[in-house]
């Protein structure tokens, strides 16, 4: 059996590769992830759009100021004629010689005027209390939305950061196989030239070292690639060396029952429709008020720019009444709308939760899957690894042929990127786990 040591590093690998280059933790990748993030910055603005929203509805129960000012050209002098005609009667031949009527200018034709009024709504039938509810629950709508944004950011930037440490394992696995391929085409052409081999295993090494540089190439340039999506995510350029560092995360140890209740409380999808219906609820409520009376009380002050006036300017304070008594159902359609719309976003909020139940456990059992497959891939990497010693060594003794070397280099290949595999489908699950149960 091989000992330990001469097994490949694949956990550590990465720390030999990246040289002096820092490494980036994920923790690290999460912080400017989000700093950068032009689908968080989205939803900020979206969050203080709703607040300003709510701000409105509170400001709609306070006193308004309306001013009013204009200035009109008339097209003829506004003029009252007056009868004067009972004026003359018993004044004879006099009163005979007056006019029987008068015409006097009532304004100017140029007209100016001014209007400043202060309201104050008294009752509403519960309307503003209704629309500043539903903005309420609006804004922490948007909020849970945010979260949910900023949730699912982070498991890309997980799955991202782990693509490239595969990746990265994968080009040295890759490399690794090349160079034990040219160490067994070296073996094999010393052999040719002793005429211990025939020409055809010289070609069948050939041809193996040639495959082994095109899966190298693929390799690298997979891991190119997981380089720029990687950055992409952290708002740098493509070409940036990505040097995430290793970790290992630890199992959730919680029951599968109790990760699914901790889910319906935390995700923040949940609590986002929540508020969501409550918001349209409240908003049916607010409409359905606006056929109830709504009074107000108001002072207004008007002032008329007419030489002709005593006072131009007069004063005024009322309470007033409005009261949609008849609207050919509008208002009745409206409210329905928005309750429709309510218990929609209820229906949807019930099977969200069925999915949820069902993410966390996909999510549970796959973390459940890679654990066990560590320690599969840890055992047959290791048999792998003496295997390919014991059929080299039987080769050298011609009691092996070419064929069942090559397929234990594969073998042993194949052994190391199902460990490094297993082990990051491990840490993508944990991180997976958390996501589902909302607490990432």
């Amino acid at each position: 059996m091989a000992s330990s040591g001469k097994l490949f590093p694949l956990w550590l690998g990465l720390i030999v590769l990246s040289g002096p280059v820092l490494a980036e933790s994920l923790q690290q990748a999460w912080q400017q992830a989000e700093q950068l993030s032009n689908s968080l910055r989205a939803e900020a603005r979206k969050v203080a759009g709703a607040r300003q929203q709510e701000a409105a509805s509170h400001a709609a129960a306070g006193p308004a100021l309306t001013v009013e000012a204009g200035v009109s050209q008339l097209d003829n002098t506004p003029t009252a004629r007056l009868d004067i005609s009972p004026l003359s009667h018993g004044l004879g031949a006099l009163g005979a010689q007056l006019p029987s009527s008068v015409e006097a200018p009532l304004s100017k034709r140029d007209v100016r005027y001014a209007n400043a009024r202060l309201s104050l709504p008294l009752y509403t039938a519960g309307r503003l209390d209704a629309m500043q509810q539903a903005a309420a629950a609006a804004t922490s709508a948007s909020q849970y939305a945010q979260e949910q944004v900023r949730q699912s950011l982070r498991l890309q930037v997980a799955e991202a950061y782990f693509n490239v440490l595969r990746a990265r394992h994968a080009a040295s696995v890759a490399s690794q196989y090349l160079q034990s391929l040219q160490s067994y085409q070296r073996d094999v052409n010393n052999f040719f030239r002793k005429g211990v081999v025939a020409r055809g295993d010289v070609l069948g090494a050939e041809l193996a070292v040639a495959d082994a540089q095109q899966k190298l190439i693929s390799a690298r340039q997979a891991e190119s690639l997981s380089q720029s999506a990687y950055n992409r995510l952290l708002g740098r350029e493509f070409s940036q060396p990505a040097q995430p560092d290793e970790l290992s995360l630890p199992d959730e140890q919680r029951s599968l029952p109790v990760l699914q209740a901790r889910a319906l409380q935390m995700r923040p999808e949940l609590g986002g429709l929540a508020e969501w219906a409550a918001s349209l609820h409240a908003s049916a409520r607010s409409v359905r008020a606006e056929s109830q009376p709504q009074v107000g009380v108001y002072a207004a002050y008007s002032y008329l720019n007419n030489p002709y006036l005593v006072n131009k300017g007069v004063g005024s304070v009322g309470l007033g009444l409005s009261w949609s008594v008849f609207d050919s159902g509008l208002i009745r359609a409206r409210a329905g709308s928005a309750s429709e719309q309510a218990m929609a976003v209820e229906d949807q909020l019930r099977e969200v939760q069925s999915l949820i139940a069902l993410d966390v456990q996909r999510a549970h059992s796959q973390q459940i899957e890679a654990a066990a497959r560590i320690k599969v891939a840890q055992a047959a990497l290791q048999s792998a690894d003496e295997f390919l010693s014991i059929q080299r060594d039987r080769y050298r003794n011609g009691l092996a042929n070419q064929t069942e070397v090559l397929a234990a280099e594969a073998r042993r290949a194949d052994g190391q990127r199902n460990l490094f595999n297993a082990r990051y489908d491990h840490a993508l699950a944990v991180v997976g786990l958390q996501r589902a149960i909302g607490e990432l």
